[in-house]
């Protein structure tokens, strides 16, 4: 096999034909042991695999662990069927966040951690809360995990507090912005393709990434939600039909890599990332638009039944923030009408029942 092909997405990942004729990706970095990875770039096992080769940890069952330590706590967490429930979006980042812990405390005692211990971890993240916040969400899933199979008596992690974040978060799109993507990206391009699909289905791109014709119904896009499980129909939008139409006629997902394969999570967010920046908007995301949708939802007067409706947020609250950005606007516009200009000043001045008094006098100052 020669140098092969890089896999956008995956750094240091190739993709190479074998004398047999198979494609196969290779995992190798100087100072890393080199990894050939199982299955195709977006399934779990790769994503998995891939995991554990970046993480510089031998595949799990691979190597001995000693009881009771961290390590074989991961052991035992990637065994279970807690762990096989998880989304494949959600796996992929608990186990870089549980690679990089026992990278640090793999031979701790799960036993031995306390309170204090877990404040420690966290305090030095302060450079990265939100890191720092999933370090310790991911930890208090596996004390909780030890607790139920005996391995400690209770879960330090419970009452430690998340590091206060100043930030709404992903970026959300202007309408300049949207303008300038589409006008960068015509229809027919990849990139507008996958626009469209996040624009005009408010969903994730974990979700996105994975639709296809298959997911087609009587003029509508079906979503099985892969983080939450909510399901949804979404009735196609014609921007969006516009797009659809361009997909080649056989092609099963919607938008697929130059290798014509499925994208991974990593994958899909890197290549949208970076025709962002090639429209000129690196302060843009894929979940951006997710934010934006759901702006536009709420600014046309969509209810907060509506916008769940089509979102899939679990909870009002999960879209308030929405629905109060344009309640806050137009009760704004509103107080200013009321105000106006002079005529309305002067509506306002001489209120029914109230005349205001006349000043066709001058006013008496204490030269007068």
């Amino acid at each position: 096999m020669g140098r092969g092909l890089k896999v956008i997405g995956f750094p240091n990942v190739t993709a190479m034909r074998d004398r047999h004729g198979r494609i196969r990706y290779r995992y190798r970095k100087v100072g890393d042991r080199t990894v050939y990875l199982p299955a195709l770039p977006g399934s779990p096992e790769f994503a998995d695999a891939y995991a554990a080769a970046v993480g510089g940890k031998r595949v799990i069952g691979a190597e001995r662990t000693k009881a009771g330590t961290v390590d074989a706590l991961a052991v035992a967490i990637y065994k279970s069927a807690e762990w096989g429930q998880l989304a494949v979006s959600t796996r992929a980042t608990y186990r870089g966040i549980i690679e990089r812990l026992r990278t640090d405390y793999g031979q701790l005692p799960v036993r031995g951690i306390r309170h204090e211990h877990v404040l420690t971890m966290r305090d030095r993240r302060q450079a990265t809360p939100s890191a720092a916040n999933n370090m310790v969400a991911v930890l208090r899933w596996m004390m909780t995990f030890a607790v139920d199979r005996n391995l400690r008596p209770d879960n330090p992690v419970l009452n430690v507090k998340p590091l206060k974040i100043s930030t709404d978060g992903f970026h959300t799109w202007t309408e300049d912005e949207i303008a300038r993507f589409e006008a960068r990206w015509p229809v027919g391009t990849r990139e507008r393709l996958a626009f469209d699909l996040l624009l005009y289905t408010a969903q994730r791109s974990g979700d996105v990434r994975q639709m296809g014709r298959q997911h087609i119904r009587d003029g509508r896009i079906y979503v099985r939600q892969e983080k939450t499980g909510a399901q949804l129909l979404i009735k196609i939008h014609d921007h969006l039909a516009a797009s659809l139409a361009t997909v080649p006629a056989g092609q099963l997902l919607f938008v697929m890599t130059q290798f014509a394969e499925p994208y991974t999570q990593a994958g899909f967010g890197n290549w949208f990332s970076d025709a962002c920046r090639k429209s000129g908007l690196p302060q843009c995301s894929a979940h951006g638009l997710r934010k934006s949708a759901a702006t536009r939802l709420a600014d046309v007067g969509c209810s907060e039944a509506q916008i769940m409706a089509i979102t899939g947020h679990k909870t009002a609250k999960e879209v308030q923030r929405y629905t109060r950005a344009r309640d806050q606007m137009r009760l704004a516009d509103d107080a200013i009408a009321m105000i106006g200009g002079t005529q309305s000043e002067q509506n306002l001045a001489n209120h029914k029942g109230r005349l205001a008094k006349s000043r066709s006098k001058p006013l008496k100052t204490k030269d007068n």
